[in-house]
């Protein structure tokens, strides 16, 4: 196996580190930053070759891990390659337009969305009980986390999450976006109030986000709220069906089932406690999707192509304007 990671910040060097422990032959780190060498950085493994350019050897998988705004081009850069897969970290973009030339591309295909919470059993299982379960009346989603502790030793109010051109609640957590769009269907409409003022910062701190959607068989409304100025880290979903309740706490990988008159059922997935192993399995699905043998993957795990990367995008923008309109807003590819 052959692969390369440009950007090598703190998500660029875990990807190197996952890909190390998955027995990966070839590694290849390109650095947006020149001057960045393995002496510098005991985050990334030693046997790392670090380049300016795409070498000339074939290559299994390219993970794109630099700042938000270079996403596209640096993504559009790496399908020329030619590689058999390309993983692009969230977002796709800052908005649905910039996204537009990257899903016009002839090979827009091989393009798969960084969507880790996808690679959770416990999503798995979740997924899994909403189809036993019965058609979804309801559903809240609450992602809650505390910035100024993401990047410890940094000045958060210097990073990319600072900036209203690509940052954001919205775009920070989009994951938290992601994986409800994937069970509960696209929304109709949209209506958001984003909040500032707590972190000093000039993006959004926190977004409170109502969508519907026409459903299979009703409507369905989804509350989300979204925020990074909570000290107390919280992050779970909870749906209800016309038989039951489910739940899944992300913090600690659990998921229950509530049915009227009987005894919460709870199953606990401590692996997906494990960041590394969860990248693990959503890098070993690419690649065993292009041939390469990964053993001890489960057939469930699914990627997040690039039109649900791009999905997730529009709702972010449809909350934003929702924002500035004071009303419910559709959701535009």
């Amino acid at each position: 196996m052959r692969a390369l990671v440009r950007g090598t910040g703190s998500i660029g060097a875990r990807h190197l580190r996952v890909l190390e422990s998955m027995g990966v032959d070839e590694l290849y780190a390109w650095p947006v930053r020149k001057g960045t060498g393995s002496t510098e950085r005991a985050d990334i493994p030693s046997r790392t070759v670090f380049v300016d350019t795409y070498p000339n050897a074939p290559l299994d998988l390219i993970i794109i891990a630099t700042d938000t705004v270079r996403h596209v081009d640096d993504a559009l850069g790496a399908v020329e390659q030619n590689p058999r897969s390309v993983l692009l970290e969230k977002p796709v973009a800052p908005t649905v337009q910039q996204c537009r030339p990257l899903l016009d591309h002839p090979r827009a295909s091989i393009v798969s969305v960084s969507a880790p919470l996808r690679f959770h059993d416990g999503y798995v299982e979740l997924a899994q009980l909403l189809e036993q379960e019965g058609t979804p009346t309801s559903a809240q989603i609450v992602s809650q986390s505390w910035l100024p502790s993401w990047r410890p030793g940094r000045d958060y109010r210097q990073s990319y999450s600072a900036r209203s051109d690509e940052g954001g609640a919205l775009r920070d957590l989009v994951h938290d976006i992601d994986y409800p769009l994937a069970l509960l269907g696209t929304p109709d409409t949209v209506v958001a109030r984003l909040g500032r003022g707590v972190l000093g910062i000039e993006a959004e701190e926190s977004a409170d986000l109502l969508w519907h959607s026409s459903g299979k068989e009703h409507p369905l409304a989804v509350s989300v709220r979204l925020d990074y100025v909570s000290p107390v880290k919280k992050r779970e979903i909870r749906i209800a069906t016309a038989h039951s309740a489910l739940s899944w706490n992300v913090v600690t990988n659990s998921v229950i089932v509530e049915r009227p008159g009987s005894v919460p059922e709870l199953s606990v997935h401590p692996g997906d406690g494990d960041v590394d192993n969860v990248l693990a399995r959503q890098s070993g699905t690419l690649l065993q999707r292009v041939g390469v043998v990964v053993d001890g993957l489960r057939h469930e795990y699914n990627a997040a192509s690039l039109q649900a990367g791009v999905l997730a995008v529009a709702v972010c923008d449809a909350a934003r304007l929702s924002d500035r309109t004071r009303r419910g807003e559709t959701v535009v590819l």
